[in-house]
């Protein structure tokens, strides 16, 4: 009898194991964790864009997009702890969670995420730089920031 209960338990526990699936199961650092993921990402695209890798940018794009839909469902439903909060995300994305949807703080948040990639790209010191130093910096930073790494893989 002790041996077929056991049986039974070990099954049920090999099944429920199985089944589960840890990586939809993210602690509130992990959620904090895509705040930056988002920005990195973000900032990743406009470089990409910029130097012309448009199948990065794009790859990029989703990947932060993905991680701020992510991040932003998280904050609405106050799984992430505010210490998270402080240590993880970038002061500037939790600055921009304002609007009506979470795709309009998304956008707002691109924007600024660019503009933050961009702004030595288009400029060294006072003076604007040609279409092609934009892009020999913007492949440079690219290249620098690791950027071809990001959302790569879990």
């Amino acid at each position: 009898m002790r041996k077929a209960r056991f049986i039974q338990l070990m099954l049920t526990a090999t099944i429920g194991f199985l089944f589960s699936n840890p990586s939809t199961a993210e602690s509130s650092k992990d959620y904090a964790i895509m705040a930056r993921a988002s920005w990195s990402a973000f900032e990743c695209s406009s470089l990409a864009s910029k130097s012309k890798n448009f199948k990065e940018q794009e790859r990029l794009f989703l990947h932060g997009y993905d991680q701020g839909q992510k991040f932003i469902a998280a904050v609405k439903s106050e799984k992430v702890k505010r210490e998270y909060l402080s240590t993880e995300a970038p002061l500037m994305m939790l600055l921009l969670l304002q609007g009506p949807t979470a795709d309009f703080m998304l956008g707002r948040i691109f924007e600024a995420a660019q503009k933050s990639a961009l702004e030595d790209v288009y400029k060294t010191g006072q003076n604007f730089n040609s279409d092609e130093m934009q892009e020999s910096l913007a492949k440079n930073k690219f290249w620098k920031l690791n950027c071809q790494l990001i959302g790569k893989h879990k």
